[in-house]
């Protein structure tokens, strides 16, 4: 009989190094941050290459960024312009340095997901990731 239970190693590295050269100057600053290696385990367990992934509350967009390098699009929404400014950046980053997803992040309060998000997008995501603050 398999086991309900399941352990993500997603740790091994400390977070700066797994963010190295892979995400844009500044993005340290940010006072919570998802590991990197959390959010590609979770986008390659139960996702597909192509398949949307959204993070409401992106922050520095590392949900984002992993999608992308793994082949999915991404969505995400910051409420601080600050970050989602940042957010942008490192996926505008991701997608010249990988070239096999696409994402955008728009700014605003997850609340209004609907309103954020083009109507394109609705009934579209795969899974959502996030850390909420």
């Amino acid at each position: 009989m398999p086991s309900p239970l399941s352990a993500w190693n997603t740790a091994p590295t400390s977070a700066p190094a797994q963010r190295k050269g892979r995400y844009v100057p500044g993005s340290a600053a940010h006072p919570a941050k998802m590991l990197p290696a959390i959010a590609a385990h979770a986008i390659t367990t139960y996702t597909r290459p192509g398949e949307l992934v959204l993070d409401p509350m992106c922050g520095i967009g590392t949900t984002l960024v992993e999608a992308i390098r793994l082949g999915r699009h991404a969505l995400g929404t910051e409420y601080e312009p600050r970050w989602s400014d940042l957010a942008r950046a490192n996926v505008t980053h991701t997608m010249r340095t990988t070239e096999r997803g696409s994402g955008q992040v728009a700014c605003g309060d997850a609340r209004h997901l609907t309103d954020l998000i083009g109507e394109r997008q609705h009934g579209k995501v795969a899974l959502v990731v996030t850390s909420p603050p």
